[in-house]
């Protein structure tokens, strides 16, 4: 009886639905739900979320961090009073929970719990922010919000995109001494742009831009599906902008996201056409042409500025560039931080880290952290933690590829732009850690929110 009733529906989900069924059936709810505050509860909620998303542009972590808390809050408030309102998870987000139960057990595991907790809460509000996101488009009401949502992202990419342009071409070295010069020649040294977030980073400035670029991706496609084709023009336009917003950062982590953007880009088209389309033998040729004229396109503008050929092609220089050497460094200490303590590692945090790093580092400067997101998952949670996320990413991907082949063309669009964000970011993150940062992780989260409302249309 036991199983017919539960069969593999998680029993802590049942559990606690049947307490917010209990709290829904109280009067106390009953009185609430009558109110008219209740009523617009879903407007006020979606204040909150873009409150949460435009601040990411413009805000400390702190008020990006009450936004999201306070939206999060509100929208398990809503789960208590709403009538019939249940919580869902997938597979994935079991991994999610399994990663974040192992993040717990490396805070109470850690030798410095204090500065340990600190970090943790800041890992606590993503979660938290992301299970509520997910609880928010779940909801049938909310579902048509997803677009507006992206485009919203859309309009804070192109802004970030044209403030690096502007900032880029002033000249801002004074301002972005992100590079060593000693050994450059003048014409060879980029003004590495870094928008408008905070702290100004030129490297934060691409990791957002690589995560959020999906999004004038997704708005450019469904405008052409929709036969909008000056729109679709625009959006096109807007995500090149990104694009060399993301050259003129000066970020080699974000130039590998970006490869990565484009080569997923790329292998979706090449499924789609053999696919879809017959192959290529069907495809005109004044498109294969266009193709071609768009990457030589790309290649001369690379090539025609020394400063960015320069800066790309320093990343196969390894040791002799003193900023990968030092990131070399970082790594082999991080490492042997994590092969002590390989299980539930040293606690979460970049000013843990920094307290314990001093012990290992061989470089002689103070590192932020391990400047990897694998490598930092590993140190401050350990190895279950990270198998844990790499998981969660497997088992994702699983769901964005299984939903793809059945769902209505507009969300197939949406949902291959989720994959866009995602694996170009991790991508990034494997050469750094400006991922852990709120700018990208409320992005991030929102994105696999998506595929959980989107997958049960």
């Amino acid at each position: 009886m036991f199983n017919r009733k539960f069969g593999t529906k998680s029993i802590f989900i049942s559990l606690k639905n049947g307490v917010l069924r209990n709290i829904q059936n109280t009067q106390i709810a009953a009185d609430i739900r009558d109110s008219l505050f209740f009523e617009n509860i879903d407007s006020f909620l979606y204040i909150f979320l873009m409150l949460t998303i435009v601040s990411c542009a413009f805000c400390e972590s702190g008020y990006i961090g009450i936004f999201a808390l306070c939206f999060s809050v509100l929208q398990s408030f809503k789960l208590c009073i709403k009538k019939g309102a249940r919580t869902k998870i997938s597979l994935y987000d079991k991994a999610i929970l399994i990663f974040f139960a192992f993040v717990i057990l490396s805070l109470f595991g850690s030798t410095l719990f204090a500065l340990s907790l600190k970090g943790f809460m800041k890992t606590a509000i993503y979660m938290y922010f992301y299970f509520s996101a997910l609880s928010y488009f779940l909801d049938n009401d909310n579902k048509s919000k997803i677009l507006p949502t992206i485009l919203a992202i859309a309009g804070l990419v192109s802004f970030e995109s044209i403030i690096a342009i502007i900032q880029n071409n002033t000249g801002i070295l004074e301002i972005a001494g992100w590079q060593d010069t000693s050994n450059l020649d003048p014409t060879q040294v980029i003004s590495r742009a870094y928008g408008t977030l905070k702290p100004y980073n030129p490297n934060l400035l691409a990791g957002y831009l690589v995560t959020g670029i999906s999004s004038l991706w997704c708005l450019s496609m469904i405008n052409l599906l929709n036969k909008h084709y000056k729109r679709f023009l625009g959006f096109l336009i807007l995500m090149l902008l990104a694009t060399v917003a993301v050259i003129y950062s000066g970020s080699r982590g974000g130039y590998l996201g970006i490869a990565g953007f484009y080569g997923i880009f790329a292998l979706g088209i090449i499924y789609y056409i053999q696919n879809y389309l017959g192959g290529f033998k069907t495809i005109r040729k004044r498109y294969k042409n266009l193709a071609l004229t768009l990457i030589c396109a790309a290649l001369v503008f690379v090539m025609s500025n020394p400063a960015i050929t320069n800066r790309i092609l320093s990343i196969f220089e390894f040791r002799e560039d003193s900023s990968i050497a030092f990131r070399l460094n970082v790594y082999a200490s991080s490492f042997k931080m994590f092969l002590d303590n390989p299980f539930l590692g040293i606690g979460v945090g970049n000013k843990n880290f920094r307290q314990i790093y001093g012990l290992y580092m061989r470089s002689g400067f103070d590192a932020l952290g391990a400047y990897s997101v694998p490598l930092e998952i590993a140190v401050e949670s350990g190895i279950f933690a990270l198998i844990s996320f790499v998981t969660f990413l497997v088992l994702w991907c699983k769901d964005c590829l299984k939903t793809i082949k059945t769902a209505p063309q507009r969300t197939k669009i949406i949902i291959f732009s989720l994959i866009l964000s995602i694996f170009p970011t991790m991508i990034h993150g494997l050469f750094d850690t400006v991922w852990f940062r709120p700018q990208l992780q409320i992005l991030f989260w929102l994105n696999v929110a998506f595929l959980g409302a989107l997958k049960d249309n």
